[in-house]
């Protein structure tokens, strides 16, 4: 199997890639984002606490994010003399939470990436894979979508439609021409889009997650409210049904016994094999810098025999096709 290998990227690509990595936290002027309040209290809370202890990503891990930049930065200069859009505006609001006192005030600051004056559609762009085609616009990016509209609505531009530009990454024509009708995008770029809500119900979301954040300020670690297991993003172990070398496997099923019926009714013949895969949080393995040291996580790994699975302060990335790329 071929691995990745750094040491094969040119140094000037390595240099651009590293240089200010943290300086758009650092200069930050608000204590929390519309892309902040979408995570988890705990999640973000343990990212904080122990910023200096979380390791610098890998290169690969970057890249992803390079790419969402790129992407941006092009979008932003084509767009950014059409009287038509808004591009890149950066919002700032001074609020406090549901119930709070006078010492409860936060800055919070939204980015959102494009504003259609004429057809009062609110945008997103992320670079992400065509593996997210057809599936339903993401919690998260619900969420966001929401506070950003809401800010910008406050600012006197009404919003009547959210969206998301999908921009594949990964797309091929090629691939386009033999598959099925529905089954890959029709194109490189392609839009998720649904109603905005009413202004009072994307100001209640908004106050509502500023509220569990700020609680959560002063909660010790160990205490902090659990993520959810579709936070999480949580899958049950199964046993896959296999051709070695295959992409995907054959059919996954819940205990080996049926595994062996499987292939026994399907009459499949050759190198056919059958592997037990553990549960898993993905989020929590590959994607949250948090996990080493959270104690749910670790709890939940020894509670499921993976004692190992992620517990160690090894650099993480915070993209994946769940979560796409966004600035």
């Amino acid at each position: 199997m071929a691995k990745y290998k750094e040491e094969v990227i040119p140094q000037i690509i390595k240099d651009a890639l590293y240089t200010d990595l943290h300086s758009e936290d650092g200069d930050r002027m608000f204590e929390y984002s519309a892309t902040r309040l979408c995570k988890s209290p705990r999640q973000l809370q343990l990212e904080q606490r122990h910023a200096k202890e979380i390791a610098t990503p890998e290169i690969i891990n970057i890249w992803y994010t390079f790419a969402g930049h790129a992407m941006h930065d092009f979008l932003e200069n084509r767009l950014k003399n059409n009287p038509r859009y808004l591009v890149e505006k950066r919002i700032i609001r001074f609020d406090k939470p549901l119930g709070g006192t006078e010492q409860d005030y936060r800055r919070v600051g939204a980015k959102f990436d494009a504003y259609d004056k004429e057809t009062k559609t609110l945008s997103d762009h992320k670079t992400t894979t065509t593996y997210i085609y057809g599936k339903e616009m993401k919690d998260e990016w619900i969420k966001q979508l929401m506070i950003n509209a809401y800010f910008l609505e406050k600012e006197g531009y009404p919003v009547e439609k959210v969206a998301i530009n999908a921009i594949y990454m990964d797309w091929r024509d090629s691939k386009l021409k033999y598959a099925k009708e529905g089954e890959y995008p029709p194109a490189p770029c392609t839009t998720f889009e649904m109603p905005c809500w009413s202004l009072e119900d994307r100001e209640h979301l908004y106050r509502s997650l500023l509220t569990e954040h700020v609680e959560a300020e002063s909660i010790p670690d160990d205490q902090l409210p659990y993520c959810s297991k579709e936070y999480c993003w949580e899958s049950g172990g199964c046993f896959a049904v296999y051709r070695p070398g295959a992409a995907k496997a054959i059919r996954l099923c819940s205990t080996e016994e049926e595994a062996k019926s499987y292939i026994k009714y399907k009459n499949l013949t050759g190198d056919i094999r059958i592997e037990e895969r553990p549960p898993t949080r993905r989020r929590c393995k590959d994607y949250c810098s948090a996990a080493p040291f959270c104690n749910q996580y670790k709890d939940w790994c020894k509670a499921h025999g993976l004692i190992n699975e992620n517990i160690s302060s090894e650099p993480v990335s915070d993209s994946s096709d769940e979560l796409s790329q966004s600035n």
